[in-house]
């Protein structure tokens, strides 16, 4: 199957993902199957009750966890079916293509950061879809941590937001990552217990290079330090908070108001530890996995 993943950018306030693929099947088969809640507990990330009508209540519900309400927004059998789930909003449109069907999938949300985790997940259900059609056996879906890290770098998320002024500047990375937080803070901190207020904070992998003296240390969710005067920047706060399914979100901020020094710390804790710390992070497997 190809790649599913067509478009990713801003949509008003909020941002858009668009994936497209083409079944082998008629149009009224994949609408039967994109909208009757038996056939979606067979492709769909839950499962799924709908009144089909605009303004019909729907409800998604995932096992132990709380169930997700939604609303068809609209409903226009076989072309057109689009509802909301939570505060996201979804739309899926069929077209006839030859003897097949071209079937296009729709959504906007708020978070930004997590359009690598919606566009592997939909990109494994959209995979899944093609099977159920064609009654072959649906194969597990798997975590797709590959491709999370591969769109991570495809939509522009690997790089800092960088912001500057007469007060200075700031770096921020905010990264999603495929593992939980216990397992992030081990990474961040090479698998050494976090410095106490006030105590110096050294390099994991040099620990004779003092990084600076730590204002907050609240494993496995915050640590922050003031830059020792070797280092590039002022401060660094590391955050790790709720991310998507596939694990922790994982923020730091560095700021500086010596301009000079501003590249110098992206570099520094960009690639020196963002991006190894995702890196790491994406060779983690759950326990029972």
């Amino acid at each position: 199957m190809p790649d599913a993943v067509a478009e990713f950018g801003p949509d008003a306030d909020r941002w858009a993902l668009r994936l497209e693929r083409r079944y082998a099947h008629p149009v009224d088969k994949v609408w039967r199957a994109v909208t009757q809640p038996a056939h979606l507990a067979q492709w769909f990330p839950s499962t799924v009750e709908v009144d089909l009508r605009v303004g019909g209540a729907m409800t998604f519900g995932f096992g132990d966890d709380p169930v997700v309400t939604g609303e068809v927004t609209e409903c226009d059998p076989p072309r057109v079916f689009a509802f909301t789930w939570g505060t996201d909003a979804l739309r899926f449109e069929l077209e006839p293509d030859g003897d097949g069907t071209r079937f296009v999938l729709s959504t906007t949300f708020d978070d930004r950061y997590g359009a690598p985790s919606f566009a592997a997940g939909w990109d494994m259900c959209l995979a899944a879809l093609g099977p159920f059609l064609a009654g072959e056996p649906v194969p597990p879906s798997g975590r797709a941590v590959a491709r999370h890290e591969e769109l991570v770098v495809r939509f522009g998320l690997d790089r800092p937001e960088l912001t500057g002024g007469p007060a200075g500047w700031s770096a921020r990375w905010e990264r999603q990552l495929t593992c939980p937080a216990e397992v992030a803070w081990d990474l961040c901190l090479g698998g050494l217990p976090a410095p106490a207020m006030g105590e110096q904070f050294r390099a994991p992998a040099a620990h004779e290079v003092v990084l600076g003296t730590v204002t907050a240390a609240e494993r496995p969710r915050v640590l922050a330090f003031d830059v020792a005067p070797a280092e590039p920047g002022d401060t660094v706060r590391l955050e790790l908070g709720d991310g998507t399914g596939h694990g922790v979100r994982l923020v730091l901020t560095v700021t500086g108001v010596d301009a000079a020094e501003r590249d110098a710390a992206v570099d520094q804790w960009g690639a020196g530890v963002v991006a190894h710390v995702a890196e790491q992070a994406a060779t983690w497997t759950p326990s029972h996995a």
